[in-house]
C-alpha cells in the first residue's frame, strides 16, 4: 500500500507523532561526542580510556593530546597515506604484517608512530601492487601535511606530531575531555 506523497506527514505516527523531539541533555550530546570518536577509530571503550588517562596526564590541552595521540596510531597514519580504503582495512594490513616501521615489521595496529618515523610496506609483501592500486584510488583523503614522502618510494616520514588543523575528524574534543573529566 503506497501512500499519496502529498498525504504524508513530516512527523513520526502516532498519538506522540506531531509533538517535538526533547532536547538532549550535556550528557547526552558529550556521550555522543565520545562515541563519534570511538566509532571513527575503532576503538573500545577500554582502549580510549587508556588514550584519555594519557591526554590527562601530559601538559597542554588534553582534547589536542588526544587526537594527536589517536592519529599517531600505525592504522590511522596508513589510512592517512591512502594505503587502504579504510580504517578497519589499515588495521588489518597492519596485524597482517604487511608494514614496516623505520625497516622493521609492525604488525601492532595501535603502534605510536613517532616523529621522524618512515613508514612503509615491508620488504617481503605481497601486497605492493594492492597498495599501490589504493593510493591511486581517487576518493582518497589529501595526505595531510604532517605526513610527508620519504626517499623511498611508497614510504611515508611523520615530519611532526599531528596538530587539530590536520585532524579531518568533525568532533567537539571538549566535550568528551568534559565527559571523561566527571568520571
Amino acid at each position: 500500500m503506497r501512500t499519496d506523497p502529498e498525504l504524508r506527514r513530516p512527523y513520526a505516527p502516532g498519538q506522540h507523532g506531531p509533538t517535538r523531539r526533547a532536547k538532549l541533555s550535556d550528557y547526552a550530546l558529550r556521550l555522543r561526542e565520545k562515541q563519534k570518536l570511538r566509532f571513527h577509530y575503532g576503538l573500545s571503550e577500554k582502549q580510549l580510556r587508556r588514550y584519555v588517562a594519557k591526554a590527562f596526564r601530559a601538559k597542554g590541552n588534553p582534547g589536542l593530546t588526544l587526537l594527536s595521540s589517536l592519529e599517531s596510531r600505525l592504522d590511522s597514519v596508513l589510512f592517512r597515506m591512502g594505503y587502504a580504503p579504510t580504517i578497519p582495512a589499515a588495521r588489518q594490513m597492519a596485524r597482517h604484517g604487511h608494514i614496516a616501521v623505520n625497516g622493521k615489521r609492525v604488525d601492532v595496529p595501535s603502534y605510536a608512530v613517532s616523529q621522524g618515523d618512515v613508514v612503509g610496506p615491508h620488504a617481503n609483501t605481497k601486497m605492493k601492487e594492492q597498495i599501490a592500486a589504493n593510493r591511486k584510488d581517487p576518493n582518497n583523503l589529501a595526505i595531510p601535511s604532517y605526513l610527508v614522502e620519504a626517499d623511498v618510494a611508497d614510504h611515508f616520514r611523520m615530519a611532526t606530531l599531528p596538530i587539530r588543523e590536520d585532524i579531518p575528524v568533525i568532533v567537539e574534543e571538549q566535550k568528551i575531555v568534559e565527559f571523561y573529566s566527571g568520571k
